[in-house]
C-alpha cells in the first residue's frame, strides 16, 4: 500500500520504512513545481523499497460523505440552491459533489451547510469560494477561518479525530 507523506513548507518530507520503522528526512524540493500527483519509490538502508505519495496540500484532507445543501450567489443578484455531498474536508476547504450539474465559475461564492458525523452532530455553515470545477465535483475554499467561528472549531476537532 502506498504511504501518503506530507511535504513541509521547507520542502522536506519524513519517510518511514514500513518494514524496519526507520525514518529519514529528505529534501523533496525537486518535486515542488510538478502540478500533478507525485508518487516516488523510497529505498531504505534495510533493503526494503516502498512507494510514497507526496502530499503537497497545505492542510490534511479527511474523506467524508456528508449530505448537505448549497446556495449559489449568481452575478446578476439571483440565487440558485441545490443538494450536495461533501466528499472531503480540510481546515481550508471542501470537495463537493453537487446532485445536479451547474455552471459554476472559478471565484463564485456559495453558502454551504452540512452536518458532521461527530458526537455533537455539529452543523457546519460556511461561505466558500469555488476554486476548482470538474463536472459535478467542485473544490471550494472557505472565505474565512476563525477560532471564534463555531463551524471552524467543530471542523478542527473533527479533523483531529
Amino acid at each position: 500500500m502506498t504511504q501518503k507523506v506530507f511535504v513541509t513548507a521547507s520542502n522536506t518530507a519524513v519517510f518511514e520504512c514500513p518494514k524496519c520503522k526507520k525514518t529519514k528526512m529528505v529534501n523533496v524540493s525537486k518535486y515542488k513545481m510538478i502540478d500533478k500527483a507525485v508518487k516516488i519509490r523510497v529505498n531504505c538502508p534495510c533493503g526494503h523499497s516502498y512507494p510514497v505519495f507526496l502530499e503537497r496540500r497545505k492542510h490534511y484532507r479527511k474523506t467524508s460523505n456528508f449530505p448537505g445543501k448549497y446556495t449559489h450567489f449568481l452575478s446578476d443578484g439571483r440565487q440558485d440552491a441545490g443538494m450536495m455531498t461533501v466528499n472531503d474536508v480540510s481546515r481550508s476547504g471542501l470537495k463537493l459533489k453537487v446532485n445536479v450539474k451547474r455552471e459554476f465559475k472559478l471565484g463564485d461564492r456559495l453558502n454551504v451547510e452540512f452536518t458532521l458525523d461527530d458526537n455533537k452532530r455539529s452543523v457546519i455553515k460556511k461561505e466558500v469560494i469555488v476554486r476548482k470545477v470538474n463536472d459535478q465535483v467542485i473544490g471550494v475554499e472557505f472565505v474565512t477561518v476563525s477560532t471564534s467561528d463555531p463551524s471552524d472549531t467543530a471542523l478542527g476537532f473533527y479533523l483531529m479525530n
